[in-house]
């Protein structure tokens, strides 16, 4: 009936093509001195896409642009003989003027400079846009930059969580990262902090983008050029925990004509740990207690590159590669004891040591096209994008029993994984009479998976023999096709779009060894959204502007989660996937506000139907835990967040927030009842204090109050993180002392109670770090002609914003 409701809006919406409101914007330009001016030019460009809108002539005594009414504009003034100026001005609803002084500049021309002061947190529609510079000057690399982002929560395992008890996708360069969380995590660290330009935080995706994406889209965009001449940067860091991690790399970016290219490598090898207790009820008066500590020692190696070719003023091209080759190493040692509770009696205990190594390989690639239409920002792009990852692990394991005393059984086996991925993607988006804008795309994806694994065991002196449990193949092919048409338009201000996304999926698994079990599912969706903006009040000048939304979308069961091959822990626990898994459906409701384009209020619910989540069974005969995934029923999620701070651009800037989440489960588990509820907070800031010109100093860090993750209810838990930042050589060299995890307070106490298991535990990694970092940003001036076509570009700003 909602959806109905909804429907009906969005016709009537539709129907409506009232004449639009137009502002007056008058901009005066005047000269600081008795100097005359004339002839300069005054041009007027579109935030935040820095589209030109229009180019007049200066005239006495002011210029007049027709601009439209709650936006933001770029005003650029040209003379010979003076300095370029920049200004940024607001429109609300009312006539508005500014004034421009123009002060003469030096004869020598030098490399041009323009420093501006951009917003930390900046609010576009439904998208909040992160300046990744102030982040970077505190960070070693782009998981930390990642970390230190308003209002991102990163987990012990690399999960990023924004609104919702649901991770986030992530994306990279607008392209959603099909691979583990561990190896986008891997993938960041080994990126260095200068590398990311603007984290896009979408917490309600519209239906531009894949309805699988019910936590959101953490959008990671990372830096292609820079028009002036060459630039780039070297980094090296080594940081210390109880283990040593070393990094180093490079980037160049090299701007010919019309011609843009990129190069960057980074090699890091990390050495961390992580230490797993746990006490598992496995019978009325018999508690297992384990304890694993794993040792990991990965070594990356990452290459990006890529080139932008504008053939004309309306085609651009680009190819984009993206490489990574990890050497993963790890080894654990895993002590599990059998206690009689009653007596306190250790009756059962041993030993297992565990090593995994092998490697694996990440190869994306894109080819895209950028077609500007007109020059009111309409535009037609495409993409083509190929990924390939391939992986193989060899795992070796011998059980020792110590009491009573038994023949060893030593394990070993070797797993290979490829993955091949196409998408094929078309996106129109046009401006159209009536101030109406229409979006429509499609999209074709189409992702192979295999996966092959032969083990064997040996008892004692025996002859090594198949492990016919573990030993399996199976195969994943996954087709999503998808079209999508999104219409939006003013109303005296206030802003109606509304849009719908159809998808088809197609999903084959083909479980061959040990048994054929191969599935097959293809289902027709459609995933509406609407949205509306509107001006609330005003205070202190700035309008308080309030946003609702509405949209649906889909989780769909991952390979991992559908694999059924079982993966080896310890004697005692496996992960095996569930390939019945049915995916689940969000509804979602929203309501924020945001004052001056920064986030201050949001409040929602998510209606989840079908909820497939982590759970944990067990076998009664030989207590063997099975960590897997089933559906579980309903859930109900009430949220609500408030965010506050200070802007960067003086000595002293921060932000701080806070966010109530609160999840109702309704269903079966083990065929019983489930009736769950529970309410967590998130606490979140960060603060950076300019002492001199060249030295910074700061502090940012979350913490989890009454957490829950997967059912796991986690006691307080968070992490304080401390920077100090001094810039030499004309800032050309920064050094960077940082500390993370300071207090080490990023250790997780749980509880675990689903149906006939109970766990009780703690997790910790080497999260305590000190690190030194030197960074080195060099320059190569252009040629003097290339300097001239410079000045006449759009600012760019080549130096940390301050």
């Amino acid at each position: 009936m909602k959806i109905k409701l909804l429907a009906t809006v969005f016709i009537v919406f539709l129907c409506n093509t009232g004449k639009a409101q137009t502002i007056s914007l008058k901009v005066t330009t005047k000269t600081t001195g008795k100097d005359s001016l004339a002839n300069a030019t005054v041009q007027l460009y579109l935030l935040p896409d820095t589209l030109l809108a229009e180019t007049q002539i200066s005239q006495y005594p002011a210029n007049v642009f027709t601009v439209k009414p709650f936006s933001k504009y770029l005003v650029k003034v040209t003379a010979v003989g003076f300095k370029e100026v920049d200004k940024s001005v607001t429109v609300s609803d009312k006539p508005l003027s500014t004034v421009i002084l123009l002060s003469t500049k030096d004869n020598t021309l030098n490399t041009v400079t323009v420093v501006a002061k951009k917003p930390l947190i900046r609010q576009e529609d439904d998208k909040t846009i992160v300046d990744a510079e102030p982040l970077a000057n505190s960070s070693t690399n782009s998981y930390e930059v990642l970390e230190k982002a308003p209002g991102v929560v990163v987990d012990q395992d690399g999960n990023v969580y924004l609104s919702s008890n649901a991770p986030a996708t992530v994306y990279i360069n607008g392209r959603q990262m099909r691979m583990s969380t561990d190896d986008i995590a891997s993938l960041l660290k080994s990126l260095p902090a200068g590398s990311i330009d603007k984290i896009e935080i979408i917490r309600t995706p519209s239906a531009k983008y894949d309805a699988a994406n019910s936590g959101g889209i953490v959008n990671v965009v990372l830096k292609k050029g820079i028009k002036i001449g060459t630039t780039g940067s070297v980094n090296v860091r080594y940081d210390q925990g109880v283990y040593g991690t070393t990094t180093a790399g490079f980037s160049i970016n090299k701007s010919v004509g019309k011609i843009n290219s990129y190069l960057s490598y980074q090699f890091t090898h990390r050495n961390y740990y992580e230490t797993i207790q746990s006490n598992r009820q496995v019978g009325t008066d018999t508690l297992l207690m384990q304890k694993s500590v794993t040792k990991y020692s990965p070594t990356t190696n990452y290459v990006g590159g890529g080139i932008d070719v504008q053939l004309n003023k309306k085609w651009d091209v680009s190819y984009d590669l993206r490489l990574t080759a990890n050497n993963n190493s790890s080894s654990a040692l895993s002590s599990n004891d059998f206690v009689n509770t009653s007596t306190q009696n250790e009756f059962y205990k041993s030993q297992t040591p565990i090593s995994n190594d092998g490697p694996s390989l990440f190869i994306g690639n894109t080819l895209a096209s950028k077609f500007k239409i007109d020059s009111s920002g309409s535009e037609w792009t495409n993409e083509l994008d190929y990924t390939y990852t391939k992986s193989n692990n060899q795992q070796l394991y011998t059980n020792y029993y110590l009491q009573p005393f038994d023949s060893t059984l030593a394990g070993n086996g070797n797993t290979h994984t490829n993955s091949n991925v196409i998408e094929i993607k078309s996106d129109l988006s046009l401006k159209l009479k009536h101030r109406f804008l229409l979006e429509t795309g499609l999209k074709i994806s189409t992702a192979d998976n295999s996966n092959d694994a032969m083990y064997y065991t040996k008892t004692g002196s025996a002859m090594q023999q198949v492990d016919i449990y573990q030993t399996s193949s199976f195969t994943y092919k996954e087709d999503i096709n998808a079209a999508y048409a999104q219409l939006s338009k003013t109303f005296n201000g206030v802003i109606f779009k509304a849009g719908l996304r159809y998808e088809n999926t197609n999903i084959t698994g083909n479980p061959l060894i040990p048994v054929d079990t191969s599935f097959h599912i293809n289902r027709n969706d459609l995933f509406p959204y609407f949205y509306i903006k509107r001006n609330l009040f005003k205070v202190l000048g700035y309008p308080l502007v309030g946003n609702a939304i509405f949209r649906r979308s889909i989780i769909r069961p991952g390979y991992d989660a559908l694999n059924p091959s079982p993966k080896f822990i310890d004697p005692f626990t496996y992960n095996v996937g569930n390939p019945n898994l049915h995916p689940q459906f969000t509804t979602n409701y929203e309501l924020n506000a945001t004052y001056n384009d920064f986030p201050v209020f949001a409040v929602g619910v998510n209606n989840t139907k079908d909820v497939f989540s982590q759970v944990t069974y067990q076998n009664d005969t030989n207590k063997i835990a099975y960590r897997t995934y089933d559906n579980l029923g309903s859930s109900k999620e009430v949220y609500a967040r408030l965010f506050g701070g200070l802007p960067p651009g003086g000595k002293y800037f921060m932000y701080l927030g806070v966010q109530y989440n609160y999840i109702q489960y309704n269903g079966t588990y083990e065929g019983l009842p489930l009736n769950y509820n529970r309410g967590s907070w998130t606490f979140f800031m960060g603060q950076e204090l300019k002492a001199t010109p060249t030295l910074r100093i700061g502090i940012n860090g979350w913490m989890y109050v009454n957490g829950f993750r997967a059912f796991n209810e986690l006691k307080n838990l968070g992490q304080l993180n401390l920077s100090i930042t001094k810039t030499a050589l004309k800032k050309k060299l920064s050094i960077i002392l940082s500390g993370n995890d300071i207090l080490k307070t990023n250790k997780s106490t749980f509880h675990l109670q689903q149906g006939s298991v109970l766990v009780n535990g703690t997790r910790e990694t080497d999260s305590q770090r000190i690190g030194l970092t030197f960074r080195y940003n060099f320059g190569i001036a252009a040629h003097k002609e290339e300097k001239k076509e410079t000045v006449n570009q759009s600012p760019v700003n080549t130096e940390p914003n301050q």
